[in-house]
């Protein structure tokens, strides 16, 4: 399967990913969800390829995953990685970021709930570029 590529972003989609992801490495998970909400519906709004729209709904679940990570909730965790996993799967990089080391960390995360032995503040979203 030939990996998917994305399309360039406009100065603000490209604005709202940055903040996002200035958030997320910075463990603020919820605050780099609402971020990428707002990226997400603008993409929405110019009518974006399908599935960029679902990697960016991807990389809000992969938030949500890490948020209720932090709070025990293997319930939120498991129904987070049910949701975003067929969303992130396919992409290489995206962006400048890499999706699929990103994917393989959260599965990581995923696995250990109900464990807690990880710590999803450490967890920084690769990037293919610097």
């Amino acid at each position: 399967m030939t990996p998917l590529v994305a399309g360039p972003l406009n100065d603000v989609e490209e604005d709202e990913l940055e903040e996002g992801l200035a958030l997320f490495d910075e463990a603020k998970f919820w605050h780099a969800h609402e971020a990428w909400e707002s990226m997400w519906n603008r993409l929405k709004a110019r009518h974006a390829p399908l599935e960029e729209i679902l990697l960016v709904q991807g990389f809000i679940q992969t938030a949500a995953l890490l948020l209720h990570h932090q709070r025990r909730n293997e319930a939120g965790v498991e129904k987070q990685w049910v949701k975003l996993r067929p969303k992130l799967e396919g992409w290489s990089v995206a962006w400048g970021l890499d999706v699929n080391a990103h994917l393989e960390a959260i599965e990581s995360y995923a696995a250990d709930s109900g464990q807690w032995t990880l710590d999803a503040t450490t967890h920084q979203f690769p990037r293919t570029r610097g």
